[in-house]
């Protein structure tokens, strides 16, 4: 576990595999674990020293049921990313490290690297690679209206969300996959994401990410600007985005995925990579093309 500055306890988990060659640190999704993502990982740890972490309110690390707002805040996060990608170069023994994410935890990066640069450039990474992080449409963007009402619809689902799973990660896992968001999700990896996310609570299971911090999570990168300080970035270290399928998502109205291409051009030197057919969800989705990407990004 690493204290961060804040005082709270963030999990952070060392692959088994070779444990040489390039050190990367993966980051979760809102709501999600690190445990969520086991099968690329394991696979990258094959030729990699691969490490993943837990945010704050999910998985294995410390959590709150009040004062929200000052618990998920950005910056509040933003040290917490500082402070484990220290403690995984400590762990590694190599001083620099590649940094990849998938969603939260990428803006959670991207608030650190435009609001607290001289940090960020003090931390040395070798490179970022950020799979869909939220970047709320300003006013003015097309996509900001639509934003908005999903943003409202959002919230209502997520705080209205069911906690409580009596029969534990095997009947989670059946609940799940029966929601249109987990249906490309295999059954096995599916599984992984339910043991990641119950904690067991006495003789029942509860969700480690509480559905009011989750809810609280999205609120937090609506209200931070990151999609307009994306042209205060300046490599390095190198930045990729990497997209699900952007055309499909803006005629159905997905912001998160939509304003990639905007993202991607408005970041200098930042480069797209775009999972055709995919949402944002690729990383599950798709796993084969994530891990290549991944693998091509730790130089594999």
């Amino acid at each position: 576990l690493v204290v961060s500055p804040a005082g709270r306890r963030v999990a952070l988990y060392r692959l088994r595999g070779r444990r040489q060659g390039p050190a990367l640190l993966w980051g979760h999704a809102n709501g999600f674990a690190a445990g969520c993502y086991a099968k690329v990982l394991a696979a990258l740890a094959e030729h990699a020293d691969v490490f993943a972490f837990d945010a704050a309110g999910h998985g294995g690390s410390d959590t709150a049921e009040a004062g929200l707002p000052a618990f998920c805040a950005a910056d509040a996060l933003a040290e917490d990313v500082e402070a484990v990608v220290r403690a995984a170069q400590e762990w590694s023994g190599q001083a620099r490290l590649r940094y990849a994410a998938h969603s939260l935890c990428g803006a959670a990066m991207l608030h650190l690297a435009t609001s607290r640069r001289a940090r960020f450039e003090a931390l040395d990474l070798a490179g970022l690679l950020l799979f869909e992080p939220p970047l709320f449409p300003p006013e003015g963007h097309a996509l900001h209206d639509v934003a908005n009402a999903n943003q409202i619809k959002r919230l209502e689902r997520t705080s209205a969300r069911r906690a409580v799973f009596p029969g534990g990660p095997e009947a989670f896992a059946a609940y799940l996959g029966a929601r249109e968001m987990f249906a490309d999700f295999p059954a096995d990896v599916l599984l992984d994401h339910a043991r990641a996310t119950l904690r067991p609570d006495g003789d029942t299971w509860r969700l480690a990410c509480a559905p009011a911090m989750e809810a609280e999570m999205f609120r937090t990168f609506k209200k931070v600007p990151l999609f307009l300080r994306l042209a205060e970035y300046r490599s390095p270290p190198a930045l990729g985005f990497v997209a699900g399928d952007i055309a499909l998502a803006k005629s159905v109205g997905n912001w998160v995925t939509g304003i990639m291409d905007d993202a991607a051009a408005r970041t200098p030197g930042a480069t797209l990579a775009v999972l055709e057919g995919r949402s944002h969800m690729m990383v599950f989705e798709d796993s084969t093309r994530s891990l290549k990407l991944l693998r091509d990004f730790s130089g594999l």
